[in-house]
């Protein structure tokens, strides 16, 4: 293929389209063609109802459609609204900071933008990112585009549990090779699985880092994509787990990527933060510095009047309350419509990840493209993820998820 005018790092970007935005085309063409009720689009990643309806808080629309229009469209400071920046470090934690940390928060265009910082200041060019085997596929594009590479360590082992003795290995394997390192977990309500690690699997990741943290000259980065955690049940249960990370090691740091996308269902507003927790003070100012700088680099300011949304919510309870109780149905829909799909597979024995929350099921598939055409014959969209099929249900009605199990044993 001619390149004609780019540079040669640049060759062929782009090429092939998004295989998930590509599935849910086919799938709304398919809708025009025979009918809407014909058709399930388990492909997209974003919260529909029940009436095939993009989802939305009424309580979140109403609040922007009264903001002052210097807060809809005005500037953001670099960082971001200093409201804002608190404001997402306490959604983030909601009482369970740990002890002995330090935390500070810069603002981002979603989740996605914090993973581009984190992979782009805190690992030499060429280095690589520890994934997981399953992931977001996006997780590669932004390594690419940051000159980075990436390596996966198996998310599971042979009984459907955390492969803690797998990641060991390939922490131990990239600390040998490289004196940074960045281990990335999407966790609570994994994307594509559902998985939520425990405090169990908690504590045996820190144990690791912190012994590999033995060595000074190693700097280790903690990352946690956490788009899914408001869905993924209490708050106070949700987020326990961030007590583990106290005291620790300063040549740890821990990196939270956070979005409002699905939490408040902004997804094209672009807002979230990266957090930074340490427990030196001088790491975390170091962290709120270079990721400012990175963001005036990149895409300069964030979007002001979803920062001023999260402040105020945060500052407000009975707009907090009510948008809770908004999300609370959405997180209960979801459950349901899980509920249905993994008690069906379970009958028919067909095997899926385990599944805890979150907007996603995966079912491991040994030929996943020859069984994703063979479940459009029955206008069934879904999206393959390496050796396995993900489906959302976070866009499939619930009155079109029974039967669907059946549907997708045949076509494995």
């Amino acid at each position: 293929m001619s390149t004609f005018m780019v540079a040669s790092h640049a060759e062929n970007k782009g090429a092939s389209p998004d295989p998930i935005f590509a599935v849910a085309m086919a799938a709304r063409k398919a809708a025009l063609q025979v009918g809407r009720e014909k058709v399930v689009n388990a492909s997209i990643g974003a919260l529909y109802d029940d009436q095939e309806q993009f989802a939305t808080f009424k309580t979140v629309v109403d609040h922007l459609k009264q903001m002052a229009p210097e807060e809809l469209m005005n500037y953001a400071p670099i960082a971001g609204i200093p409201e804002f920046l608190q404001a997402s470090i306490d959604v983030t934690f909601q009482g369970n900071m740990p002890e002995g940390t330090f935390a500070r928060a810069v603002a981002t265009p979603g989740g996605t933008g914090g993973l581009r910082h984190v992979f782009k200041n805190y690992l030499e060019a060429g280095q690589k990112v520890l994934i997981p085997d399953w992931h977001w596929g996006n997780y590669r594009n932004i390594a690419s585009e940051q000159d980075r590479s990436y390596d996966t360590y198996s998310l599971f082992d042979e009984n459907n549990q955390l492969n803690v003795p797998n990641i060991r290995d390939k922490v131990k394997a990239t600390l040998k090779e490289q004196n940074h390192l960045v281990l990335l977990f999407n966790t609570p309500g994994h994307n594509p699985t559902g998985y939520s690690l425990t405090e169990s699997d908690w504590t045996q990741v820190l144990d690791l880092l912190k012994e590999c943290a033995e060595d000074k000259s190693k700097k280790i980065t903690l990352l946690l994509d956490i788009a899914y955690i408001d869905y993924a049940g209490k708050a106070d249960e949700t987020r326990r787990f961030f007590r583990l990370f106290h005291h620790l090691p300063q040549n740890l740091l821990v990196t939270i990527a956070y979005s409002m996308s699905k939490s408040f269902l902004v997804y094209g507003l672009r807002s979230g933060a990266l957090i930074g927790l340490s427990s030196s003070e001088e790491v975390v100012n170091e962290f709120a510095q270079v990721n400012t700088g990175s963001n005036r680099g990149v895409w300069s300011n964030g979007t002001r009047c979803a920062q001023r949304l999260l402040a105020d919510v945060m500052q407000n309870p009975d707009l907090r309350a009510a948008i809770d109780a908004e999300r609370d149905a959405s997180q209960e829909l979801l459950a349901n419509r899980a509920a249905i799909f993994i008690n069906e597979a379970q009958e028919i024995g067909l095997k899926t990840f385990p599944y805890h929350s979150g907007f996603f099921i995966t079912l491991p598939a040994a030929a996943p493209a020859a069984s994703l055409k063979k479940l459009t014959e029955d206008y069934i969209f879904a999206t393959g993820t390496g050796q396995g099929i993900r489906i959302a249900i976070c866009a499939t009605p619930t009155h079109k998820i029974p039967g669907i199990a059946k549907k997708f044993k045949e076509a494995l």
